[in-house]
């Protein structure tokens, strides 16, 4: 779904200052543009499904010096990292601090567009309510460049790759295809577990940022550290409550194809006839022979 807000001088939700805001990405354009490169038909919102959509979701947020700021690390993520993994199936990356900035940025804006309604709808307890501002703020400082770390504060990235196998009840849920196609991000409050996080989905490159973890979690081979390191899409552990959220897509998926109606069920069926010859050179084909395989 795309947002649009009639624009207007007010403050910018980064720096503070008073000026005509640009339209901004929430989860960067780079992103949404190759899904919209490399899919058959054209985009379509899992919360409405019948309507499609021309672009990932927009607000009115960040002033034009902020969005360049912002814009610089894109580049560099998008160059380094998204496009030699998809285009070239590169599997090893080395970065610097320009990654865990990245990273920062981009859950910082869904953790500040987040808690607005956290705050207005009171869906989460005073805990949970302190940590999360406590973190918007510690972030936009670092973001800022009034320090130089982000305190306890961790950036984890998890590759979606292949899988093997998964249990029975979620075999029709097309994991692949689900999480491949799919561009999405959120913060989530598990008050049960203690464990408060920002969850990005970028087409299977998986960015969480957690500001409070619960006890028992296991995180191997993830972690981004704030300077040089290195990243690889192997021996990838994680057992937390956050990746809940990759079932949490697929069902939401599943859901949505669900709602589809009759005409556009057909409309999807000519767009696939129209693309017959050609369809093994889409990823999408890819996703469901391995789904089909499970």
């Amino acid at each position: 779904m795309v947002y649009l807000e009639k624009p207007k001088l007010q403050a910018c939700a980064l720096c503070h200052n008073n000026d005509k805001l640009e339209l901004s990405h929430i989860v960067p354009k780079f992103a949404i543009r190759y899904l919209k490169e490399t899919s058959i038909g054209q985009l379509r919102s899992i919360n409405n499904p019948n309507s499609t959509i021309q672009d990932g979701e927009k607000r009115y947020l960040l002033c034009g010096e902020c969005e360049d700021r912002f814009s610089e690390y894109e580049k560099k993520f998008a160059d380094n990292i998204f496009h030699p993994y998809f285009k070239q199936k590169r599997r090893a990356f080395y970065y610097d601090q320009w990654l865990h900035y990245f990273i920062t940025s981009v859950c910082w804006r869904h953790l500040y567009l987040d808690l607005l309604d956290f705050v207005q709808n009171g869906v989460i307890g005073l805990d949970a309510l302190e940590c999360l501002i406590g973190s918007e703020q510690i972030m936009r400082d670092y973001l800022l460049g009034k320090r130089a770390e982000i305190g306890n504060i961790e950036h984890h990235i998890f590759f979606f790759e292949d899988i093997d196998s998964i249990s029975d009840e979620l075999k029709g849920f097309q994991p692949h295809v689900s999480i491949h196609r799919s561009i999405c991000g959120y913060t989530v409050a598990n008050e049960e577990k203690k464990t408060y996080f920002t969850f990005t989905n970028m087409m299977g490159i998986l960015l969480f940022t957690l500001y409070h973890k619960g006890k028992d979690e296991i995180w191997e081979n993830t972690q981004i550290i704030n300077g040089v390191g290195s990243i690889e899409a192997k021996d990838q552990r994680i057992t937390s409550v956050c990746m809940q959220e990759i079932t949490r897509i697929m069902e939401n998926t599943e859901h949505s194809q669900k709602q589809l109606s009759d005409r556009q069920q057909e409309k999807i069926k000519q767009r696939l006839q129209k693309a017959s010859s050609q369809i093994e050179q889409y990823p999408i084909w890819d996703d469901f022979q391995k789904d089909r395989e499970l």
